[in-house]
């Protein structure tokens, strides 16, 4: 979903994408493969993988036909190629060989698609408007690590997409739009994924377009113990699937 999120920014007028950056830290779901099978089993992450292999193999054959064989892309190299925007995987965004290299590109503004990191202040003081999350819960609510598990596991009505400042707190930022709809009927993980990341995408669209336009607003956002939530447990993921509950 975040490489089709970046085609619609790329779509926005006086948008240009000039980077894109893969974060690979400890923080990252795709570095949590084992917490995925101890937790949720060999079949179910065995279908997890066989959707993110399926959107690979897309992806190859896009690469073959010049990016042009898919309406969306399938991955954020692909992403960055249509957009004209340079790629790069980094380990850290707080780094000062990076900060450096980003310092030079004289951005306006750096938006997050859930980014497993804490920013600091060397690096949210950059861009010209700051820097921007996708988090996909209602916040404060479920702040942190991993919402969709944890909105389908406490059993939520109502799940959504938060798009807020940046600071150098866990989403704590002000919220600069919200977007709030029915938890979709049999929920699993990937379904909520599927459905907070692409409404969140279209909500950026609109803070990204009011912040243009000069008619953004904003609204207190506090960090709030209670509502900050990291990865699941193996236990709570085995009470998880014990209820019912599904990754995919």
């Amino acid at each position: 979903m975040i490489p089709k999120n970046i085609m619609k920014l790329n779509e926005l007028n006086k948008v240009d994408i000039v980077s894109i950056f893969t974060l690979n830290t400890k923080g990252s779901l795709s570095n949590k493969k084992m917490m995925f099978i101890k937790g949720f089993g060999i079949l179910q992450s065995l279908k997890m993988g066989l959707a993110i292999g399926w959107a690979k193999l897309l992806d190859k054959i896009d690469l073959l036909f010049g990016f042009g064989f898919l309406k969306n892309p399938r991955s954020l190299v692909a992403a960055s190629n249509r957009s004209n925007a340079m790629h790069e995987i980094i380990d850290n965004p707080n780094s000062p060989k990076f900060l450096s290299e980003l310092e030079k590109q004289d951005i306006d503004i750096i938006i997050s698609f859930s980014a497993p990191s804490v920013f600091n202040n060397n690096l949210l003081n950059i861009p010209k408007y700051g820097c921007i999350n996708l988090h996909c819960s209602l916040l404060p609510k479920y702040a942190g690590l991993f919402p969709s598990f944890w909105t389908v596991f406490k059993e939520e009505k109502e799940i959504g997409a938060t798009v807020h400042y940046m600071d150098d707190k866990i989403d704590n930022g002000e919220i600069l739009g919200q977007i709030k709809f029915p938890m979709p009927e049999n929920p699993t993980i990937f379904r909520v994924i599927q459905a907070t990341k692409n409404a969140g995408g279209n909500l950026m669209c609109e803070v990204i377009n009011d912040l243009l336009d000069g008619s953004l607003e904003s609204k207190a956002n506090h960090e709030i113990p209670k509502n900050y939530f990291s990865w699941p447990s193996i236990d709570q993921i085995n009470e998880f699937r014990k209820q019912g509950g599904r990754l995919i």
